[in-house]
């Protein structure tokens, strides 16, 4: 983070916004360009506001990406990358693009539960009384041949798990059982 914090102060002082910005301060004025310059202030070229560095926009995703992808926070929600930017760091929309950048964010939106209306509780399934009443297949192709034979069909009893194997024919069309 220290790597981040010493490009956005070369960034800050070279950004022709901060030089707008000081000359808009000595006018007395009370914004710029929607920074609002309440407790702002200009220390070595640098901008300053309620003690905390002012981000550029040039600067800003890659600073949340830091804070977000951090490997000790390890992609934390958005109230916590707030919280740790806004210890040392101000941009104006600041929440909203914090908000904005974990809504997209890959691994996030990969890892979380969805919380869609189409997922419903899930349902349990029958419960077996009879044996061999519920079963199912599967072939297993490709098998080297073997007495005219190079496929085998399975068929498990889903209430006692035994099964059956019974040796096929398979070509790339269809497979036959005896």
């Amino acid at each position: 983070m220290i790597f981040i914090q010493n490009q956005i102060i070369v960034e800050n002082r070279t950004n022709q916004l901060c030089f707008d910005i000081q000359i808009v301060m000595k006018q007395n004025r009370r914004t710029c360009q929607d920074i609002d310059l309440d407790n702002c202030k200009v220390l070595d070229e640098v901008l300053w506001k309620d003690d905390r560095l002012w981000v550029f926009q040039s600067m800003i995703t890659r600073l949340i990406k830091e804070a977000h992808d951090f490997s000790i926070n390890d992609h934390s929600d958005m109230n916590q990358t707030l919280n740790l930017l806004r210890w040392s760091y101000c941009w104006s929309k600041m929440r909203m693009m914090i908000k904005r950048y974990i809504r997209n964010c890959y691994v996030c939106r990969r890892s979380k539960a969805s919380k869609d209306r189409i997922n419903e509780l899930l349902k349990s399934l029958l419960i077996l009384e009879q044996w061999w009443q519920n079963i199912s297949l599967d072939f297993i192709i490709d098998l080297s041949e073997s007495d005219e034979n190079n496929a085998i069909l399975t068929v498990i009893d889903r209430l006692s798990k035994k099964r059956h194997y019974i040796s096929c024919w398979s070509d790339d069309e269809e497979t036959f059982a005896e």
